[in-house]
């Protein structure tokens, strides 16, 4: 049976993948994937580098964005629907309109 080695990673690495998946709207799991590493250890990479609970050498500022890539296009599909619906209003009150000057007349 074949032995695998262990890859060690440098913390210039651990900091730009942490850096990288707190700027982008994607999710974890696709920007290790993208650095091919397990999403996991991304995840912890992510819990060690950004909490200032312990006092390390090296923290990165979370300043990313507000939503992710999913909750954006969900915000968007919402407001497409309820688009729709304003604009369907809208019309239906202006044959409303059109059929009551008539009858006004």
């Amino acid at each position: 049976m074949k032995i695998e080695t262990r890859k060690q990673y440098s913390m210039a690495f651990k900091v730009a993948a942490v850096q990288k998946s707190i700027n982008s709207p994607f999710t974890v799991k696709s920007v290790a994937e993208g650095l091919n590493i397990r999403p996991q250890l991304l995840t912890k990479w992510r819990g060690l580098l950004v909490t200032k609970a312990k006092p390390s050498a090296i923290v990165v500022e979370n300043s990313g964005p507000d939503k992710s890539y999913a909750d954006l296009e969900q915000e968007n599909r919402e407001l497409k629907k309820r688009l729709e619906r304003a604009e369907l209003e809208s019309t239906i009150l202006k044959k409303a309109k059109e059929y009551f000057d008539k009858k006004l007349r």
